[in-house]
């Protein structure tokens, strides 16, 4: 398997169990306390899981060695933050589930860093073109 299939098993396999977090009743919440005050640690999960989301959407629609287009980055963008949006206020109308919009702020700032941290690695990994502008041939 090429790194494109594995990304997109990776992906797929992040959207469902994704699902099963958003819509599973009664999750506990984890805090700590730092300086006084209280912190939800299921924020760092949001941030981290949603920047997952959108790296392996990346890596599978590009691969490393390719420069993204400017057009799907955008097409991510929209996506994830759609996406993370629907998914904290659909908690709403789910028994055992409430919206919280610093939830929602973490899932789109998730997205956010999933996108650019692709876009540097992949500028970092590309290299540049050689003299014929082709990749891997001078």
């Amino acid at each position: 398997m090429n790194l494109r299939t594995i990304s997109a098993i990776i992906f797929f396999l992040l959207i469902g169990i994704l699902l099963v977090l958003t819509y599973y009743p009664d999750l506990p919440d984890v805090k700590v306390r730092i300086r006084g005050e209280w912190f939800r640690l299921d924020y760092i999960g949001h941030l981290g899981f949603y920047a997952a989301i959108a790296s392996t959407f990346l890596v599978w629609q590009t691969g490393w060695r390719k420069k993204i287009p400017i057009k799907l980055i955008i097409l991510t963008f929209i996506a994830g933050i759609v996406l993370g949006i629907f998914t904290e206020y659909s908690q709403k109308f789910i028994l055992g589930r409430s919206f919280n919009p610093m939830d929602m702020l973490y899932n789109c700032v998730g997205i956010v860093a999933g996108v650019l941290f692709s876009w540097a690695v992949g500028q970092k990994v590309d290299g540049g073109e050689g003299k014929t502008g082709r990749r891997g041939e001078v």
